[in-house]
């Protein structure tokens, strides 16, 4: 029984996580990117499924004409849009 509460803990946490990510991703990314990534009027170019080490640098540094952002969830938000299709 312990194991399972465990495992509930823990997708639900999981769960909860990737919530949280998707809403800093809808908030801070998506009006140029596109809700899954797939890039819009002003950056064209997709960024659903680049590699998250990318997304991070962009998002530390900035690239092309985007400046950096400053998202206290980096890494979550870098393996979110590594995983958009």
């Amino acid at each position: 029984m312990k194991r399972v509460v465990t495992a509930l803990f823990t997708f639900a946490v999981a769960a909860s996580a990737h919530a949280d990510v998707a809403a800093t991703y809808a908030s801070k990314c998506a009006a140029c990117h596109g809700k899954a990534g797939q890039g819009a009027k002003m950056a064209p170019k997709p960024i659903a499924g680049l590699p998250a080490a990318e997304v991070k640098k962009a998002i530390a540094e900035g690239k092309g004409k985007m400046k950096p952002v400053k998202i206290e969830d980096a890494d979550g938000v870098a393996a979110y849009v590594a995983g958009l299709k």
